[in-house]
């Protein structure tokens, strides 16, 4: 499984600005206010930046690099502090710019705890809910590529026979009309019937489609210009439109 296609589209801003702009309708009308719909609407508007600020700080800081590491306590303090300030920026954006500008209403506590709490409580309710989306995409990725490492064995039908093939086993695939040729890290090769396009369908994601005519395990890649790719002892040619970091892990 391919990480894009967990997203809208296969793009993953589109599927982001779905999501934060049903979002946003979503909760202006369930938290309407007595003031009516324009109120709930001009008050989500305002906040809706700090809990994107929340959320993104959450999933490409505060998860990758310590709870995915298993450094809990770390990403527990950060986590905390995170739903702490952003319940201040919350309340602090309430009281500027929608009670005192909006309403007039000059009343109201800026320090009052029970708001900060509620602010607090709802800010971590979003965060939440994004937090469990993300791990379980992970976790989908994550099932989809133990899967492909237990079915590691590749089954080429040629000659007449069938030849099972250890994918790691093999270096590069190089492709010659409706004719597919394995190269093998022994040095033999497996000419099977089949275009190159359907042999790497076959494949893990290390293999990648760097010409027309050749598909190469990338982790074998000894070295590589502008113009070709080294594998072992062969130079394949490389397209122009390979960009360097599909080479690399």
């Amino acid at each position: 499984m391919n990480s894009k296609n967990l997203y809208i589209f296969n793009s993953r801003l589109v599927t982001h600005v779905v999501f934060w702009v049903l979002y946003y309708l979503f909760f202006s009308v369930i938290w309407s206010t007595s003031h009516g719909l324009f109120y709930s609407f001009y008050l989500e508007f305002i906040l809706l930046p700090i809990r994107i600020f929340a959320v993104y700080i959450t999933l490409y800081l505060l998860l990758p690099n310590y709870l995915l590491k298993k450094r809990y306590f770390t990403f527990g303090l950060g986590y905390f502090l995170l739903i702490a300030v952003s319940a201040v920026l919350q309340r602090l954006f309430i009281y500027f710019f929608y009670d005192q500008l909006l309403l007039a209403n000059t009343d109201t506590d800026f320090f009052s705890l029970k708001m900060l709490v509620r602010a607090g409580i709802l800010i971590n309710t979003s965060v939440f809910l994004l937090l469990s989306f993300k791990i379980f995409q992970l976790y989908l990725l994550e099932k989809a590529k133990n899967e492909k490492a237990i079915d590691s064995v590749l089954e080429i039908k040629a000659d007449r026979r069938i030849h099972r093939v250890d994918t790691k086993d093999i270096l590069f695939i190089e492709g010659k009309g409706n004719y597919s040729t394995y190269n093998l890290m022994d040095a033999s090769k497996i000419t099977a019937y089949g275009s190159l396009k359907k042999a790497l369908e076959q494949l893990p994601e290390n293999f990648i489609r760097v010409h027309k005519s050749y598909v190469v395990n990338k982790n074998e890649v000894r070295s590589f210009d502008s113009n070709s790719i080294q594998i072992n002892d062969a130079f394949i040619p490389r397209g122009k439109s390979v960009a360097d970091d599909l080479l690399v892990d």
